[in-house]
């Protein structure tokens, strides 16, 4: 019997390395549900019954492996729910494979055409359009004889630097149909393009800036998204003596202990700097706040120095570097020469942070003080997925793959599918997701606590629960500190009261949920949920009313 389509499209997803397919299932799946239920497709599906769930899974699970992960949704209508996980992965350079289904293009008259009513208005003139612009590739699969090609073509794109996600439609009609075999006409898989080197002449003058420099200052939030950049960026730091700053960090890229670590807000220091090499940072600060002198260098470096895709980004670079992350800092700092002058300015800028850092946390439940609690349980396993609520001066992590945060984009919901993808490729990992309240009700969290009970794949889960939109209320706040709004008691469009009691979401799939209301309950409460998942295999919720007061100041 000739394969179908679907059957050789899935396998040739695995002769490229694909394992699993994380999808939410419609009515244009059913060639790839015969296909796989078949047997000889080699790729395992994962239900997740909501596609922003589906794609913080595979968005986790390409963190946890580098490889790209292929989700697939249902026609234009599970797009458009894909869409804000898809916008994270897209400024975050992760590669994923989104394909989705389209309502068949026949009315009647051949396998996989139209059979149910809502194929007619479901269709689409352009449904690729709605996401066009955070994807490096976008394609319609049109005849059986395309599909090793297509395939071959959406890998290569999504790995090649800067590695992003594509996009696919699968018409089930060609889908179904059956597989053609095609002649070799020179084609076939394609490498993906690797990241090189810049020119040895910017390497030199960037090399000889560095040398030359007293007050240099890196600026990074991505340098560490492989072990070889946060060594390579340690390394580069501390024989350099150049203070570090991890200005809304993604990843942690150096450890927590360096003597190079000069915090996460570049403001203080920036005024004083002579050199800033900004290390893969889309924002290294924000203008109207802190800025560096006209008289500073400032070199932009990595794999998208000016972010391309952002429609304007305006920082000065007086010297830009494209390439491999890794490569540039070890090239940098092989070519540097004489001894490091900025020895007196790593040491003020190290001990200026350690001051801040080392502040008495009191008898609160403010953020800082839930943070203290988690990073007192990761223990040598735990993982943290830190979707905006995590204070950064508590981590104590000296190595590379345990601290992840969302993307620039902020597209809310991504924390707790991404623990649980990153979990799926590392089942010895003890993830941790802190998330804000309105982040956890963005995190589709009944979805979320189905998938990690039928999987297998517990996690725990912090909610710093202030019951409010902080955010909005901080961002009115910055334009109309003396305003109506302000005066207000109650903050407008931003109040989440009265808040449910997220704890008992979790008990629905046989998860433990923990409430804490004093601050004399927090490390327990946080030492039992991780109990659960390291122990009992239990996911686990902890439902942390944390001051407001200390959410309105900060």
């Amino acid at each position: 019997m000739t394969a179908s389509v679907a059957a050789r499209y899935l396998a040739r997803m695995r002769e490229h390395g694909i394992r699993r397919l994380f999808g939410n299932a419609g009515t244009d799946f059913p060639p790839l549900i015969e296909a796989m239920a078949a047997g000889e497709t080699g790729i395992e599906p994962v239900l997740v019954p909501h596609e922003n769930v589906a794609i913080g899974m595979a968005y986790g699970a390409a963190l946890a492996t580098g490889a790209p992960q292929l989700v697939m949704v249902h026609v234009g209508l599970g797009t458009a729910n894909a869409l804000c996980g898809l916008f994270n992965a897209a400024r975050q350079h992760v590669p994923i494979v989104l394909t989705a289904g389209r309502t068949p293009v026949l009315e009647h008259g051949r396998l996989g055409a139209r059979n149910n009513y809502i194929n007619w208005a479901q269709e689409m003139y352009d449904q690729a359009g709605m996401l066009r612009e955070l994807v490096k590739w976008e394609y319609e699969l049109r005849d059986p004889a395309q599909v090793e090609a297509v395939v071959d073509r959406a890998l290569a794109l999504s790995q090649s630097s800067p590695q992003g996600p594509v996009y696919l439609v699968l018409p089930r009609e060609v889908l179904a149909a059956p597989a053609q075999q095609v002649r070799d006409a020179g084609q076939g898989r394609q490498a993906p393009a690797r990241p090189g080197l810049p020119a040895g002449d910017d390497l030199a003058t960037a090399a000889r800036w560095l040398s030359e420099a007293r007050r240099p200052l890196i600026v990074t939030a991505d340098a560490g998204r492989t072990p070889e950049g946060f060594q390579a960026l340690t390394r580069l730091a501390e024989q350099r003596q150049v203070p570090v700053v991890q200005y809304r960090p993604r990843y942690l890229s150096l450890p927590c202990s360096s003597p190079a670590h000069a915090g996460y807000d570049a403001g203080p220091l920036l005024p004083d700097a002579d050199l800033v090499l900004v290390v893969d940072a889309d924002v290294p600060w924000v203008p109207d706040h802190a800025a560096p002198p006209s008289s500073a260098r400032i070199v932009h470096m990595g794999i998208d120095p000016l972010c391309a895709d952002y429609p304007m980004r305006g920082f000065r670079s007086d010297l830009t570097l494209q390439g491999d992350t890794t490569a540039i800092l070890s090239q940098l700092h092989a070519r540097c020469e004489g001894d490091p002058r900025s020895g007196p300015w790593m040491r003020e800028a190290h001990e200026r942070w350690r001051a801040m850092r080392d502040k008495p946390v009191g008898k609160s439940l403010d953020n800082r003080a839930v943070s203290r609690c988690i990073s007192q349980v990761l223990g040598d396993d735990g993982v943290l997925f830190n979707e905006y609520t995590f204070a950064l001066e508590e981590l104590s992590l000296d190595v590379p793959g345990r601290y992840f945060c969302h993307s620039p984009a902020g597209g809310l919901g991504w924390a707790m599918g991404a623990a649980m993808g990153f979990r799926l490729e590392r089942p010895d990992a003890v993830p941790f997701a802190a998330v804000g309240d309105g982040t956890y009700m963005f995190g589709n969290p009944t979805p979320a606590h189905f998938v990690s009970a039928a999987r297998g794949l517990p996690f725990v889960t912090v909610v710093f629960n202030n019951r409010r939109w902080a955010a909005v209320h901080r961002a009115t706040l910055s334009m109309y500190r003396d305003g109506a709004a302000a005066r207000r008691p109650e903050p407008l469009l931003a109040t989440l009261e009265p808040s449910p009691d997220y704890e008992k979401l979790v008990e629905a799939s046989g998860g433990l949920g923990l409430r804490v209301e004093h601050p004399e309950e927090l490390p327990s409460a946080i030492e039992r949920a991780a109990h659960a998942v390291r122990h009992e295999k239990r996911q686990a919720v902890v439902n942390v009313l944390v001051d407001i007061a200390y959410e309105r100041t900060s």
